[in-house]
Order: C-alpha cells, then structure tokens, then sequence
C-alpha cells in the first residue's frame, strides 16, 4: 500500500523533472481542437506507458528490434503529428480519418471531438516518458526485464502512471479555460494551433539527434541537489524496504 501511495505522488512530482521538456508541446497541443482531443491523449498515455514499462523487454524480444527503434518510431508519430497541426490539408485530412476510425469504434461523435487522434498521440507518449521514472518504477522496470511481472508491479506502474496524468490534465485543461477566458486568444486559435506544430517539429528533430538526452544530463550534473528532492520521497526507508521485499519477491 505504501508503494502504491508513494509511486502515486512521484508521478505527480515527475512533472517538475527536466525529462517531461520534450513531452510539454504535446500537453499544449491538447489545449486546441475537438473536446475530446485531451481525454484522449490521457488515455493513450496510460495505456502506452503501462504497456512499455511492464512488456518492453518482451516486445523487444518478439520483434527481434531494439528500444531506440521504439523509440524512434515514437519521435516520428510526434513528428507526423506537428505536421498535421502544421499544414491545413494534413489536418483535415486527419480530421476525416480519425473521425471515421472512431465512428467505426464508436468512440467518436465527430470530426470536433478528436478523440482518436489525441488517442494516437498519446499511444507515442509511453516510451518517451520512460527516462523520466525514479527508484520505484526503476525498480518494476528492472523486475519487467528479468521476465518477472506481477499484479503488484503492474499495479505499482498504474499507480504511478495515474499521478503522472494528475499535472497533464491540468495543464491541458488550463490552457482551454484560458482560451475560453481570453476572447484574443481564441480568434487566433489557428495560429496556436500551427504554433504548436511547429514546437512539436522541433522538439521532434531535438530528441532524434539526442538533444534531449543531452539536456537532461547537464541538468542532472548541474542541478543533483533539485533532483535529489524530487526523488527524497522514494528514498525514504519505509519504501526501500518495501522495493527489497518486492525483489525478493
């Protein structure tokens, strides 16, 4: 239970991590387009991480393809996606789809709710976030690579998964009810709109020619003491003892 507790408040922490810089323009790109664009980058959020952090190493194994291929394949959706934001024709073309694909699942009212494509979007979010994880997940992860997944490791990794989504949500959701607030803001939604396309390129391009793997370690050379607080909650000893049970389990 403690796990649980503790695992649930470090995914909330992880959004003060210098980890979470390349994920903030998908978070903002959540703050445009149909309603259920947000709901969905969550739930795809949840389901991809999940699945990542439990199956990786097995998935890896099935498919005979390395971490960084996922990896990769995962920067070019978010890539694919800025475009879609981007580019006009691209976005109504996506539109078109995705609404067909949920009409199909009946997951979708229409072309304005954006489920499915924040869905997708999501789905690219599981392995990105992975680097961002402290001891608690680190030490499901390493449990997960021996082949050893259990309903408390999965429950764990839900548990932490679910806090993590807590600060996303009211990123995207606040930024709505600031466009709502601000009538300026709202007539120039399209420009916001492409404005975070093109944020979601870049960040794209950086983190395909490692950039962000570089910026995450200078800030971990250069700010130990920040990080060290973010993670003092899963250093404690009541959580050390339980993460040594867990392995002996």
């Amino acid at each position: 239970m403690v796990l649980l507790l503790v695992a649930f408040l470090a995914g909330v922490l992880t959004i003060a991590s210098p980890c979470v810089l390349p994920i903030l323009p998908v978070l903002l790109s959540g703050t445009v387009g149909g309603r259920g664009r947000p709901i969905g980058i969550i739930v795809g959020f949840l389901l991809s991480f999940v699945f990542f952090t439990l199956f990786l190493s097995s998935l890896v194994r099935l498919l005979g393809i390395g971490a960084d291929t996922l990896r990769v394949f995962s920067i070019v959706l978010l890539m694919v996606f800025g475009l879609v934001l981007v580019v006009p024709a691209l976005h109504q073309r996506f539109e078109r789809l995705t609404s067909s694909m949920g009409s199909v699942g009946g997951l979708q009212k229409g072309p304005q709710d954006g489920f499915v494509g924040g869905l997708l979007m999501g789905l690219s979010l599981g392995l990105l976030w992975t680097p961002c994880v402290g001891p608690i997940l680190a030490s499901v992860i390493t449990l997960a690579l021996n082949g050893t997944v259990t309903a408390q490791t999965a429950a764990i990794t839900t548990a932490y998964a679910l806090g993590a989504a807590i600060p996303m949500v009211a990123v995207m959701l606040g930024g709505r009810a600031l466009l709502n607030r601000v009538p300026g803001l709202f007539d120039a939604l399209g420009g916001l709109q492409r404005s975070f396309g093109v944020l979601l390129v870049v960040f794209g391009a950086g983190m395909f020619l490692g950039w962000d793997r570089q910026l995450q370690t200078w800030f971990v050379e250069n700010n130990s003491g920040y990080l060290n607080w973010i993670f003092s909650l899963e250093d404690a000893r009541g959580v050390q003892d339980g993460l040594q049970d867990l392995q002996k389990q």
